[in-house]
């Protein structure tokens, strides 16, 4: 056996009490008990380690361990001892399987294999960094596993370039909480960052941009800065070691065939045109994509691929697949040659040729491809595995053709997202996705089967940096979700419980902030729900605190004093907490309190009353899903939605949608409208057309008048002007259908945002 002796100042560190030890460990562990008695840690610690233990493991372990510990013990004459053991192989436990035994004297880390060796360190690191002030860590017994293969962490260098340094800071948190997959975007259309010595334009030409997007793609606006950087072979070789060492796969992706204008822009005869092309400044889809039909084209991007495979290991290698227009194809010779000569009956399945060429080729070299789950169109290659993106579509079809999926959708896992009331964050590109979303999210989708559910390897949540311009802004769109996502994905389903995990968190953001993470705190944030008053054209407030123990408060220092109705009668104005409601103009402000002291960022909400605020609405068809957070009412709620899609401002449908609002009695109608959104890199397109239509039965309907699609980018209002006396008004709102080529995820069904009806 070896000896590693760790010096008296390590262990000053302990769990307290049981309710510390099992609750503050994130992820949390499979099974975890205490048993009779504690360790002394003022005692030293020595490390004893198997033979068939890689040294280079013990010494890191030990590192680690030293960097959490205090610096100061006493002697002690009967040290505690730390062994690290493996189980032969041969056992039937899984994978990264490991236990971890602490006694009066010993604490025994015992694992399947050295991965297991590691993920248990760092639930030791986490006990040894409780109660800094404490000396005693108590006996217990954990074993644990993971419950997917695949958890991962996906970082774009190509929008915004990350050093060596921070890349290697980020591989620390998805260490720290146990994930084992770095999903690494090195090009895309505004940047190639990952050298290949026999293309060496790749990075002298397509590494820089003359430019950049500034605020709000709505807005269109760029700079003049000249903006890029890449990795050299020897940096990207530091990095996968030092992630390997940590029991992490670093997964590249090289783009193709679409998003690929770094690289045009250096060989422009890769693409249909042959260019001129530039390196991209804007965020977006843009229709110059890699030829498809071009053999010289596919000869490179293998060379591309063999230097790739030289300096990553990893098994699984990432290539896009997703967002390629196919109008260059479309016009191409060459595509359309190669269509005929295969049989390809429309450029879909020729994408579907390019990717089994490609996939050909890496299967050559004893390894894998992953691509986004725009490579199930035109069919699937024999041996891919999918990434889902656009939902959960793409994994079910993967999973039900037997082909390995990790999913990654939008929805929950996509942390490129606002995750609080978008006048209190960064800019983000939009949605909305909170922590306990990304808590709230189970990778196996329902339709699935037993045995399907197997291809389901995982998920992954993805930071996407159009809008994140520093490594601060990355750590907050990062963190806490990770955390959120990495317990999702570790701990046993029927284990978790959202109310455990946040008081956890709670006890981890000062360690994140001692290890100068810039975490976000916008968990701690109100939620309003708002729903229509047990009198119709009242709105109905119902605040919920962030956590247990704590209280929401409104304040509306503008109100009349008689209002707003406190629903208990105990809360008297300026100030009402819980619930209350209200029936006229005003700009409320919600915030938690915690002992008296108001916490997290305050929420502004700005109420208009019409003739059809806070009444009776029903919908022919339900909003998706994704975007139906507040339901029906979120269109009389009083509140004109902004530019920004938070869920609780717009609905979206991806299908027509006929709306109903009983106005109570028949009243004098003047105008009358309905917000949409135009929103198209966001897939978001205005309605085709909107009739408006009136009734005094709720039953026949009188067409008032109809509005076809509205020009112009971001919020528009479709305004009828009437003279009619009514009851019931109604929208019917048809939806525009697939989006048209040249705009991104064209071929998709558009999503359809609609927002506040007003009446008046």
């Amino acid at each position: 056996m070896k000896r590693y002796p760790l010096i008296p100042t390590l262990l000053a560190i302990c769990l307290v009490n049981l309710a510390t030890a099992q609750t503050n460990l994130i992820p949390r562990p499979a099974a975890l008990s205490l048993t009779q008695g504690t360790m002394d840690l003022q005692c030293p610690l020595s490390v004893r380690a198997g033979s068939e233990v890689d040294p280079a493991l013990v010494e890191l372990i030990r590192a680690d361990l030293e960097l959490t510990l205090s610096p100061s013990l006493q002697e002690c004459m009967d040290p505690n001892e730390l062994s690290l053991d493996l189980i032969r192989p041969d056992t039937l436990l899984p994978p990264e399987w490991y236990s971890l035994t602490v006694t009066t004297k010993h604490i025994a880390l015992v694992a399947v294999d050295e991965a297991g060796l590691y993920r248990g360190s760092r639930t030791l690191a986490q006990l040894f960094e409780e109660g800094r002030t404490s000396t005693e860590l108590p006996c217990m017994s954990i074993t644990d596993s993971p419950r997917f293969p695949w958890r991962g962490m996906h970082l774009d260098a190509s929008r915004h370039f990350w050093t060596v340094e921070f890349t290697k800071k980020y591989i620390d948190l998805l260490a720290r909480y146990k994930m084992n997959s770095f999903h690494w975007h090195l090009t895309d259309d505004q940047g190639w960052r990952i050298e290949i010595k026999k293309h060496p334009k790749l990075t002298e030409v397509g590494a820089w941009r003359s430019g950049s997007q500034v605020g709000p793609y709505s807005r269109r606006e760029y700079d003049s800065t000249t903006y890029g950087g890449f990795y050299t072979q020897e940096q990207i070789k530091e990095v996968v070691a030092y992630a390997k060492a940590r029991y992490i796969n670093v997964v590249p992706e090289i783009e193709m065939p679409g998003h690929a204008l770094a690289a045009l822009a250096a060989y422009p005869e890769l693409g249909c045109t042959g260019g001129p092309y530039e390196v991209n400044k804007g965020w977006g889809v843009f229709e110059e994509v890699f030829c498809a039909g071009n053999d010289s084209t596919v000869h490179f991007l293998q060379d591309v691929l063999t230097e790739v495979m030289d300096i990553f290991p990893s098994e699984i290698i990432h290539i896009g697949g997703d967002e390629c227009p196919k109008e260059s194809w479309k016009k191409c010779p060459k595509c359309q040659a190669r269509m005929k000569a295969k049989g390809l009956k429309d450029e879909h399945e020729l994408q579907s040729d390019f990717v089994q060429r490609i996939e050909a080729f890496v299967n050559s070299k004893g390894r894998k491809i992953i691509g986004w789950d725009e490579i199930l169109e035109g069919g699937l290659a024999p041996n891919a595995a999918v990434m889902s993106w656009r939902g959960t579509e793409g994994g079910v079809a993967a999973a039900k053709q037997k082909h390995n999926v990790v999913m990654s959708p939008g929805s929950h896992c996509y942390f490129d997202h606002y995750q609080g009331d978008p006048a209190n964050e960064p800019l983000a590109i939009g949605g909305y996705t909170t922590v306990q979303k990304v808590y709230s999210y189970e990778p196996i989708p329902t339709e699935l089967n037993a045995e399907e559910a197997k291809y389901i390897l995982g998920a992954q949540g993805n930071v996407w940096t159009e809008y994140i311009l520093t490594r601060e802004h990355v750590e907050y769109m990062a963190v806490p979700r990770m955390l959120a996502l990495a317990e999702v994905l570790w701990t046993p389903k029927a284990k978790r419980n959202e109310a455990d995990f946040i008081h956890r968190l709670e006890n981890e953001f000062p360690k994140l902030e001692a290890m100068k993470v810039n975490a976000s705190k916008s968990l701690y944030n109100v939620k309003v729900l708002l729903s229509q008053g047990a009198d119709p054209g009242w709105i109905r407030v119902e605040m919920k605190a962030p956590l247990e123990g704590m209280h929401s408060i409104a304040t509306c220092p503008t109100c009349p004093q008689e209002e707003p109705r406190s629903l208990d009668n105990n809360n008297e104005p300026p100030e009402w907490s819980d619930a209350f409601v209200f029936n006229y103009d005003a700009t409320l402000q919600f915030q938690a309190s915690n002992n008296s002291i108001l916490i997290g960022k305050p929420l502004t909400r700005t109420f208009h009353f019409n003739k059809a605020t806070a009444r009776p609405i029903t919908l022919s068809e339900p909003p998706n899903e994704r975007y139906a957070e507040g339901g029906a009412f979120t269109l009389v709620d009083g509140i004109t939605a902004g530019e920004k899609r938070v869920n609780t401002e717009w609905l979206g449908w991806r299908g027509s949608v006929t709306i109903t609002v009983d106005l109570g009695s028949e009243q004098d109608v003047r105008t009358a409208g309905i917000g949409a959104l135009n929103e198209t890199y966001s897939w978001i397109h205005m309605p085709d057309q909107v009739e408006f239509s009136t009734s005094n039965d709720g039953k026949t309907f009188a067409l008032q008048g109809s509005q076809k699609v509205k020009p112009g980018v971001g919020r528009r209002a479709f305004k009828f002007d009437v003279v009619a006396k009514t009851r019931y008004v109604r929208f019917t709102v048809k939806h525009p259908g697939k989006i048209p080529e040249g705009y991104p995820g064209a071929g998709n069904p558009a999503w359809m945002f609609l927002d506040e009806i007003e009446v008046r």
